[in-house]
């Protein structure tokens, strides 16, 4: 997907991905002690004062450590780029999702296991393959502060108009398909299938396809199973039960908008969702996990926790990142509203059963993959979002978009 459609369609997740969430119950600090400095970027008041209670309950807690907290209030990717770069990096800082995989293959991330270890911290403590993008082989290089995936949204006032059933868990593409027709009308779209990888893609592994090889190596967009799942998510638009935000005239940027504004009965959207839809109380709305294919299929949004491998004080910072990334601290940003936890031992939390979308959305962990597609993943959805967009217009057959699109990953990938 283009960036800046990438942009549009993302654009709400971003205040739910940058709250902290956090490791172990038993966030042990040993003897650790000294002065550590810690990044991130800013948020919204309210996020950004949820960290800062956090940070100053973690002194309470362990005493002996000073944490000079240094929050970036835009740019924070660059800068910390250019801080690893220049030998400044903070001792613990954000890592973004995309970033990761660079990182890691300059070695510039502390691998974390020796610090887990001391305090008894298990890669299966957390959901699903949540952990899986900030490692490589057996190697760990952060932990994820917070989780989302997709989920679909419908409207509830909708569906009994049109007579049709709600989703559940267990709906199949052809139920999605079937609904989709039954509640497209004159102004009203069944479903919005934009240009765009993080979309598409869960079609693409419900299917049993891949985007690229295991270890990112190869690009598997003509694989049958990537084609065939291409095909059924532009079925949508082909056959008139659904469109794409970007035709639905100005102030729709992205399919929330099209969703809040009762353009689209049903949308594929995370967890940043949920605060945007407050701002339109007379759109009844729930969520389902998204339908399944062959097989169940989605993709994860996080953000991880990691330390410079360089750092002075590794324990202290760990330390700290076990303690935000504990079940405790998870529970209890949690049970604030602001993001979904990583870690497993909270699937039965009470606050599921009152948060039935947010149930929906935490379920996807435990089969989604990370939204990366290793070092070269922008590329990697440019040329996807691209290859979308061209078949949404009708500009190229699938087929010959994917060539297109192949090509250009290859390149990608050799480069």
């Amino acid at each position: 997907m283009r960036s800046t459609r990438l942009g549009l369609a993302l654009a709400a997740m971003a205040a739910v991905l940058l709250t902290a969430c956090g490791g172990s119950s038993n966030a042990g600090g040993g003897g650790a002690s000294g002065n550590i400095r810690f990044s991130g970027w800013t948020s919204t008041p309210a996020e950004d004062k949820l960290l800062t209670d956090e940070l100053a309950a973690f002194k309470t807690k362990y005493p002996n450590i000073n944490v000079a907290y240094e929050p970036v209030p835009k740019d924070f990717r660059t800068k910390l780029k250019a801080q690893l770069a220049s030998g400044t990096e903070p001792d613990a800082f954000y890592v973004e999702l995309g970033d990761a995989a660079g990182f890691m293959q300059k070695h510039v991330l502390l691998d974390l296991r020796s610090e887990m270890s001391k305090t008894g911290t298990n890669a299966s403590d957390f959901a699903g393959g949540v952990l899986n993008a900030f490692k490589t082989g057996d190697a760990i290089y952060g932990i994820p502060k917070d989780s989302n995936t997709l989920a679909l949204f419908y409207n509830k006032d909708m569906f009994t108009a049109a007579g049709v059933s709600p989703p559940t868990k267990d709906w199949t593409w052809q139920d999605l398909s079937d609904a989709a027709k039954k509640l497209t009308k004159p102004g009203q779209w069944g479903l919005i299938t934009n240009p765009d990888a993080a979309r598409w893609a869960p079609f693409v592994y419900q299917n049993g396809g891949q985007v690229l090889n295991k270890d990112n190596t190869k690009s598997m967009l003509l694989d049958p199973a990537t084609v065939e799942a291409t095909k059924y998510y532009l079925s949508f638009k082909q056959n008139g039960s659904g469109t794409y935000s970007g035709s639905l005239g100005a102030g729709i940027g992205w399919p929330g908008d099209a969703f809040a504004k009762g353009k689209a009965a049903m949308v594929m959207e995370g967890g940043w969702l949920i605060p945007f839809m407050k701002v339109y109380p007379d759109i009844h709305w729930a969520a389902s996990e998204l339908p399944k294919g062959k097989q169940r299929g989605n993709l994860v949004f996080t953000v991880g926790y990691s330390i410079s491998a360089k750092s002075k004080n590794p324990d202290a910072a760990w330390t700290l990142l076990n303690y935000l990334t504990s079940v405790d601290n998870q529970k209890t940003v949690l049970h604030s509203g602001f993001a979904l936890p990583t870690r497993s031992a909270l699937a039965s939390d009470p606050y599921f059963a009152d948060h039935p979308a947010e149930s929906a959305i935490f379920a996807g962990n435990a089969y989604a993959k990370p939204f990366s597609w290793g070092v070269n993943s922008g590329k990697v959805a440019d040329a996807i979002g691209a290859a979308l967009e061209r078949m949404l217009l009708g500009k190229q057959s699938v087929e010959d978009s994917l060539k297109q699109a192949d090509k250009e990953v290859t390149d990608a990938l050799a480069g």
